[in-house]
């Protein structure tokens, strides 16, 4: 196996529907030990993976995750019809328990969970961190909070949340006042914001660098300080990077 860290972003994405119990568990069969997942809240509060702002790509229904109960999100589709047509109509909805019951049943996995803006905007920081972090007790060390949200994350940390990360919107946010006062365990970066050149390497903090597909690139990033390469595809990845590094 490669020894280039990856990280499976939504789970296996490139073939099954994002953030899906299914996409989490068949990432971990093909091997990823890494996963990232997205969390929003019910209009009752309880805590189910899900992306985007409104459920039309995702589920082919009007609205947004905090416009329905959690009764009602359990019955909703999540099967990206764009991509996958109706091939994955019967896959729903995931609560977050049911992703706390798979790293239960996976203990070397580590999940990154990042908490969406958009829910933090309905519902407020502490009964969003509340929900979720109760819910992850089980698993606390399995499991690391991130968000484009410097407001959460402060939070997280006044709360002592054992593993946070930031998710920074461009390169230069890393020098910002409240991210170095937080000393983040992982910094999160698309790799578009990058500088061109040069080492990207951070002291004391992980660097985690988001979309990659090629294997050429995750390994020029990796040389160039980056500690870890999330992708949505994972197993076509870990596969070119064993060639490449084994060949």
């Amino acid at each position: 196996m490669n020894p280039i860290k990856l990280v499976a972003h939504r789970g296996h994405q490139t073939q099954y529907p994002e953030n899906t119990l299914l996409s989490l568990a068949e990432a971990i069969h093909a091997g990823a030990r890494y996963v990232e997942t997205d969390i929003q809240l019910s209009r009752d509060q309880v805590p189910v993976l899900y992306h985007d702002n409104h459920m039309r790509r995702i589920s082919g229904v009007k609205g947004a995750i905090h416009d329905y109960s959690f009764a009602e999100l359990i019955t909703i589709p999540a099967y990206e019809p764009k991509r996958f047509g109706d091939k994955f109509l019967d896959l729903k909805i995931t609560p977050l328990a049911d992703l706390v019951r798979l790293l239960v049943a996976h203990p070397q996995v580590h999940a990154y969970i990042e908490i969406k803006r958009c829910a933090i905007q309905q519902q407020g920081i502490e009964v969003l961190y509340r929900r979720v972090t109760d819910l992850l007790m089980p698993v606390v060390e399995q499991c690391t909070l991130i968000s484009f949200s410097i407001p959460f994350i402060e939070y997280a940390c006044q709360t002592a949340w054992p593993s946070l990360g930031v998710v920074v919107e461009r390169w230069r946010d890393i020098e910002c006042t409240p991210i170095q006062a937080i000393k983040p365990d992982y910094i999160f970066c698309d790799y578009k914001q990058l500088p061109r050149t040069g080492t990207i390497s951070l002291p004391h903090t992980r660097l985690v660098i988001y979309e990659i597909d090629k294997a050429a690139t995750a390994i020029k990033l990796i040389e160039r300080g980056a500690n870890m390469i999330e992708t949505f595809a994972f197993a076509e990845l870990q596969q070119a990077l064993d060639k490449r590094l084994h060949a």
